[in-house]
């Protein structure tokens, strides 16, 4: 197996959200893998929505959107990295945003 950085993008859904703001999250892990097919998948099996109560008695739910990108890493670790997270950014917004939309305004695909 070889070992990848994955470039991911989530987005927060808070319900009720009053002030209409948006929140995206884009994040790089390392994850080990036999190839794209089974990056997708280990990355689907793995980031299933996670929903809880935030702290106005709402509730947040943080979803996958899409792997931005895929980077094969030539070094050679022996301990356990998958999922390891190496960096990541929340994108707030004060208003309603698409996925499309973040992804081009940040160029995050490139």
């Amino acid at each position: 197996m070889k070992l990848y950085s994955v470039k991911l993008l989530l987005e927060s859904t808070v319900i009720p959200n009053d002030n209409s703001s948006k929140t995206f999250e884009e994040t790089i892990v390392l994850l080990r893998a036999s190839g794209q097919d089974d990056i997708e998948t280990q990355i689907r099996d793995h980031f299933v929505n996670l929903t809880y109560e935030n702290a106005v008695g709402g509730q947040t739910t943080w979803s996958f959107v899409t792997i931005l990108d895929v980077f094969e890493l030539v070094d050679h670790f022996d301990e356990d990295v998958d999922f390891k997270e190496v960096y990541s950014r929340f994108l707030p917004f004060d208003k309603p945003m698409t996925a499309s939309e973040v992804i081009e305004l940040y160029s995050l695909d490139k």
